[in-house]
């Protein structure tokens, strides 16, 4: 935890990121780079018939955190795709908040 799922990217940007986004993102949260997992999510946007590389959305599913902390992450984000896509112009980074009561890893919950 967190889970990071990305969409509107090519498989080997993700690929690119992850050598270092996780990483950036644990130090900010003050976690283990361990906790935390990047997906990628195959997916393209279509606007008038035509695919459309422009929109590239990030989801972000986490413990609760403080809006300081949601602007790190989401600046950090935005530079890591824009880094390895730069055909991205509208970068949308979306934060759900989990409730650790609600959460199970290995039949355990938070």
């Amino acid at each position: 935890m967190p889970h990071i799922r990305m969409r509107g990217l090519p498989q080997q940007a993700v690929i690119t990121i992850s050598e270092t986004l996780l990483e950036q993102l644990a130090q900010i949260c003050n976690g283990n780079i361990d906790s935390f997992t990047l997906d990628w999510v195959p997916s393209i946007s279509y606007r008038h018939g035509k695919a459309d590389t422009r929109f590239v959305q990030v989801e972000v599913l986490w413990f609760p955190k403080d809006p300081d902390t949601h602007h790190l992450v989401e600046q950090a984000i935005r530079e890591a795709v824009l880094s390895v896509y730069s055909q991205a112009t509208h970068i949308t980074v979306m934060f759900t908040t989990i409730t650790p009561s609600s959460y199970y890893r290995d039949g355990h919950h938070f």
